[in-house]
């Protein structure tokens, strides 16, 4: 094999081919209360590395316990090429790129009862 040879498997390609066979991301969403569990966060960002969007809500938590979770699941998100969108002052969505390609997400978004 040379040094430069082709990949075998590309993760954009992957989600462009299975588009129209999976089910959407808004369908795969974790929607979930946070509490101050390294333990219970990187579960979540497991789940998040298999797919799975996260909606998290900070608001139980006290202002430094808060920042941390969402530095952390911040940074669990960029290095997965993903990105953070604030819904509001306490909640946060978390996804990959590819989690964004099927529109659903911004959807969903659009859709959720403004406070």
């Amino acid at each position: 094999m040379a040094l430069f040879g082709k990949k075998n498997r590309n993760d954009y390609d992957d989600a462009q081919k299975s588009l129209n066979q999976a089910l959407k991301a808004s369908d795969r969403l974790i929607i979930e209360q946070m509490q101050d569990n390294d333990e219970l966060a990187a579960k979540y960002v497991d789940s998040l590395k298999d797919g799975s969007p996260l909606i998290l809500n900070f608001e139980q938590l006290d202002e430094l316990q808060a920042n941390k979770m969402l530095a952390f699941f911040a940074g669990a998100a960029y290095a997965l090429d993903g990105k953070s969108v604030k819904i509001n002052n306490t909640t946060y969505l978390f996804a990959r790129r590819v989690d964004f390609m099927d529109g659903s997400l911004q959807r969903f978004i659009q859709n959720l009862p403004k406070r």
